[in-house]
């Protein structure tokens, strides 16, 4: 079976260009599956219909450079927010959450008989997935973490390298990998596989921020504080997201 998140990341990609009318928010793909669930919360609550569209940090923040009509970015990083803030674009970012890079792979026997995620990567014969780190924050702790383990060059021939987050998932989830790195939110949406924590690798903090040009900025502003409300918090839990 197919895990959830590689039909929702379809589906959004698919979608986001016909939707209705409503806030437009730019997602990071590790944040997709928890946004699609905090979103439709909040319409239900608000009558605030949320549209996203889904892709990688690098994309989205050249997107919001060239005025894509964005009313709110939840990135997977706290550099392109900055940047956009110091140059106009946006208003004062905000740390939403944390996230954490793990190893996933559908084949649940891989994972058995060991805790070690360096052993299910130097064992692996197949390719491994790993977002691109030049465009996606999860991307550039997992290069890091494989240089700290002394692992890349060992295995730099073997990487398969995703646009996105989501992408490397969906790699793995078809079997295009045999292992790839993903963040812990997405691994908590495939429940048909299995993953390892990378504990070398470092925690991503996201920082997302208001469009400035937006005429949506009151209820871009409205979303950004419905994270902190109790409905939303326990789905970040949920997704194993840090955000105290």
């Amino acid at each position: 079976m197919i895990p959830r998140i590689f039909c929702i990341l379809v589906v959004l990609s698919a979608t986001t260009a016909r939707a209705a009318p409503g806030l437009l928010v730019a997602v990071a793909a590790n944040f997709a599956p928890a946004m699609e669930e905090i979103g439709a919360r909040f319409t239900g609550e608000t009558g605030i219909p949320v549209r996203t569209t889904v892709s990688s940090s690098g994309r989205l923040y050249a997107q919001i450079m060239n005025r894509a009509p964005f009313a709110l970015f939840f990135s997977a990083d706290t550099r392109r927010p900055e940047l956009l803030y110091q140059q106009g674009y946006c208003e004062r970012p905000r740390v939403y959450v944390r996230g954490r890079v793990v190893l996933w792979s559908r084949d649940r026997g891989l994972c058995d008989g060991t805790g070690d995620w360096r052993r299910l990567v130097t064992g692996s014969r197949d390719g491994i997935g790993i977002p691109n780190p030049e465009l996606a924050p999860y991307g550039a702790s997992a290069r890091q973490a494989l240089v700290d383990a002394g692992l890349w060059q060992q295995v730099r021939d073997r990487l398969v390298f995703a646009a996105n987050v989501g992408q490397s998932f969906q790699y793995a989830a078809i079997g295009a990998t045999g292992v790839s790195f993903v963040s812990g939110s997405l691994a908590a949406t495939g429940s048909e596989g299995c993953f390892l924590p990378v504990p070398v690798a470092q925690p991503v903090a996201q920082s997302a921020c208001v469009v400035r040009d937006s005429a949506d900025r009151d209820a871009a502003r409205a979303l950004l504080r419905y994270l902190r409300r109790n409905a939303a918090t326990a789905i970040l839990e949920r997704y194993g997201y840090e955000f105290r």
